[in-house]
């Protein structure tokens, strides 16, 4: 790209207005400046010289954009999206043979649309001006498009809170064939987004200025993706080394679901059940903290999926490792094991994972016999409290969720 280009670019680029709890703003801009028709540079699309705006915005049915020159695009790089490793989103701006801007697009999840409100270009002297979805950086030209309605906050708010990390690393668009994505990269990625979980403000007061970061000519900034996104790992991977417990896994009955309390069909599929009070509440806190969280259970699959999506926490959990859909039972091997593979984790490293269950026979003799860190939930007397034999004692013992918390702190 020519100093011309660059500043013709400098001169449109755009300003991006962000939820005030945005964690992750843009830390580079990527630019292209194209002289005709042609082929996004970093982006699946086409970028017409003569794009179709009729029916939007005001604009007459029918009508093309005339007039223009060039266009820019703008590819935002961002470290994070608030679900998964990398964020590239985009801003075009059409200009005149006299380097007028005369409109611009944004991108949003995959597709992209006019920054246009009420027929008017969105814009502050020669620059597009945008608003970015809170956590997931989509754009619009308008905030309103995110919180036009109270009654959706929450569910708007879900993918930033309680739903934050649960894609792991992005592979598609420009890098799709150059990272390879694993189970341990993902749980590496969605651990961190977790303890960056945030609720929205909904208020968007974070001025963002592409012109305050470094730019990059697109070839340069899409070269040097796999590199970044490697170093990013690299760097997850090591804290991930301080920490010693990654994953904490669940038992079902006795231990989050009362089993007194079950309503079954005639199948034995329970329809629905009670929680014992704390469940949810502490499955979250446990996400937020950046856990990945696992069932491992003897149960039908209806019956962990019905209860489960009862009480909202069915996404709550990473992996299942389930009796009837493994073809065993705990303290069978294989339903513990399956969740390392599932993780991308090593057997050398099921000591990192702690199982908690009420069933001495089952979930700590299962929990001990692969190496992992077994912790007896004693809510009640249902089953036996005293170890058959030594493969049955438990690391550690909680009477409640309570002491179950403070537990898994100290264990850090």
């Amino acid at each position: 790209m020519s100093q011309e280009d660059l500043d013709l670019a400098r001169r449109h680029a755009p300003v991006v207005w962000f939820d005030e709890r945005e964690p992750f703003p843009p830390l580079l801009v990527g630019y292209s400046v194209l002289r005709g028709s042609g082929p996004s540079p970093s982006f699946d699309g086409y970028l017409s010289f003569a794009p179709e705006i009729g029916g939007v915005a005001g604009f007459t049915a029918g009508k093309r954009l005339e007039g223009v020159a060039a266009v820019i695009e703008y590819a935002l790089w961002t470290d994070w999206d608030i679900q998964h490793l990398y964020e590239l989103e985009h801003v075009w701006s059409y200009v005149s043979e006299d380097g007028r801007l005369l409109y611009a697009e944004v991108s949003w999840h995959g597709g992209s649309g006019p920054l246009l409100q009420d027929g008017r270009l969105s814009m502050e002297g020669e620059r597009p001006v945008a608003y970015a979805q809170p956590g997931k950086h989509a754009m619009a030209p308008d905030p309103g498009v995110f919180n036009a309605y109270d009654i959706r906050r929450r569910e708007n708010a879900r993918p930033a809170g309680p739903l934050a990390g649960k894609d792991g690393l992005l592979i598609g668009g420009p890098i799709a064939g150059r990272l390879e994505k694993t189970p341990r990269r993902d749980a590496l990625a969605n651990g961190f987004l977790r303890r960056h979980a945030f609720e929205p403000s909904f208020r968007f007061t974070k001025r963002w200025d592409a012109l305050t970061v470094p730019w990059l000519t697109i070839d340069w900034l899409l070269a040097d993706i796999p590199a970044r996104l490697e170093g990013l790992l690299a760097n997850l991977e090591a804290e991930h080394q301080q920490r010693n417990i990654w994953v904490v896994l669940f038992d079902l009955g006795d231990t989050l679901m009362v089993e007194e309390t079950e309503e079954k069909d005639a199948t034995r599929t329970t329809q629905r059940a009670d929680l014992f009070t704390g469940a949810a509440e502490l499955l979250w806190e446990l996400r937020r903290a950046g856990y990945l969280l696992g069932l491992v259970a003897d149960t039908r699959p209806g019956t962990y999926r019905n209860v489960l999506r009862q009480h909202g926490i069915y996404n709550a959990f990473d992996v299942y490792a389930i009796s009837e859909e493994l073809g065993c039972e705990k303290p069978e091997p294989r339903m513990f094991t399956a969740i390392l593979e599932c993780l991308g984790l090593r057997p050398e490293e099921a000591g990192h994972v702690a199982m908690v269950g009420n069933n001495l026979a089952r979930d700590v003799r299962g929990a001990n016999g692969t190496g992992m860190t077994s912790i007896w939930l004693r809510h009640n007397e249902r089953y036996p409290i005293a170890p058959a034999d030594p493969a049955e004692e438990p690391a550690h013992t909680a009477a409640s969720f309570e002491e179950l918390r403070t537990l898994l702190k100290r264990l850090g």
